[in-house]
């Protein structure tokens, strides 16, 4: 009788562990915001109806997808819940890449200073050569520094070079330790948090709906140990509206609503080519200070992984976003890298794309 009281209480702590490990896990990271400075997007003319049909999906989407098109600012296309806020992966260096430009034009941040100067090394020490790499470097995917960084995947890992194989500012190479380290160097330089410049600077001006500081945080948001490094991987959180903004900004030079948000130098600046490279789904050929580039359509890209996208063509004043939901908790992301979901319409976006700039 005893042994079978003690199995039921085991069971019953079983139970009960588990049931908090559930609820814990499906608590959300980033809760939707409604900030006091929002300001509503305006419609615009919606597009022709042949574009529409062929961006309405067929079949339901496996997982949840938002797309919307901005031309002049103003919404001609919506489909799914613009307005959820999701991890939008490495279009966070893109996002970085437009506060790099705030910051500097603030007097904030040299571009040419090496990592020596800014006393920047690794758990894995930096040699001296490795050093010498500048932000602009790091901006450029030009590092020449070689070293498991947190969030890396894929062909990052397999395709990585050999340490030492490269001189800075000589060989691009898509890594998180640039991207990483761009975020230590941005906190540093700045005195300020990643979320609380992005607030004040971009969000605000912006009049984004969906954003506050607290979208943007620090660490792998896993139970199991990451990969330890003095660089922390930095997480940003936004709708797929709020996305289409900062693209909207970007098309008319760093303005919204007649205010220049980000210097239209530096818009210049951060989206020429500086690599030029063959891309294996042949989406785009250049890379910029963590944009991609097609020259063949004359876009901009920002790619992140899970299959999310902001294309923005300047000659049209065109934004066209994609974005599909990876989770926004331990257990919802969890089912989606166990499913590895890459449900995408962009083939369908691209086309949509060429039929508007054909009007």
């Amino acid at each position: 009788m005893k042994s079978k009281k003690i199995i039921q209480f085991i069971l019953l702590s079983v139970g009960i562990l588990i049931l908090i490990v559930l609820i814990y896990s499906s608590f959300p990271r980033v809760g939707n915001p409604t900030p006091d400075f929002q300001t509503e997007l305006v419609y615009g003319n919606p597009i022709a109806k042949e574009i529409e049909n062929i961006l309405i999906p067929k079949e339901e989407p496996q997982r949840t997808r938002a797309v919307i098109i901005l031309e002049n600012g103003k919404i001609v296309y919506e489909y799914g819940p613009t307005n959820k806020i999701m991890n939008i992966a490495s279009i966070r260096k893109t996002i970085l890449s437009l506060l790099y430009g705030i910051a500097v034009d603030k007097g904030l941040i040299n571009l040419d200073k090496t990592l020596a100067e800014l006393k920047i090394d690794e758990i894995i020490p930096l040699t001296s050569d490795e050093k010498k790499a500048t932000i602009r470097d790091l901006l450029m995917f030009k590092s020449g520094i070689y070293l498991p960084a947190q969030g890396e995947h894929d062909s990052q890992i397999t395709d990585r070079p050999k340490r030492g194989s490269h001189n800075h500012g000589t060989f691009f190479f898509s890594n998180n330790f640039d991207a990483n380290a761009l975020g230590t160097i941005f906190m540093q330089e700045t005195g300020t948090s990643i979320g609380e410049f992005m607030e004040e600077n971009l969000a605000k001006p912006l009049g984004m709906q969906d954003f506050t500081k607290n979208n943007v945080f620090l660490g792998d948001p896993w139970f199991f140990p990451k990969k330890i490094s003095l660089h922390k991987q930095y997480y940003i959180y936004m709708s797929t509206r709020d996305l289409a903004r900062v693209g909207a900004m970007v098309a008319s030079n760093g303005k919204w609503n007649d205010s220049q948000i980000v210097p239209e130098e530096w818009i210049q600046e951060s989206t020429t080519e500086y690599s030029h490279i063959k891309d294996s789904h042949n989406r785009y050929d250049g890379v910029a200070y963590q944009w991609y580039l097609d020259s063949r359509s004359k876009t901009i890209w920002a790619d992140g992984y899970g299959e999310r996208f902001i294309i923005i063509d300047p000659n049209n004043k065109l934004t066209l976003v994609e974005q599909n939901f990876t989770g926004n908790s331990f257990l919802t992301t969890g089912l989606w890298l166990f499913s590895r979901n890459m449900d995408s319409g962009l083939a369908n976006l691209i086309k949509a794309h060429w039929m508007l700039t054909q009007k």
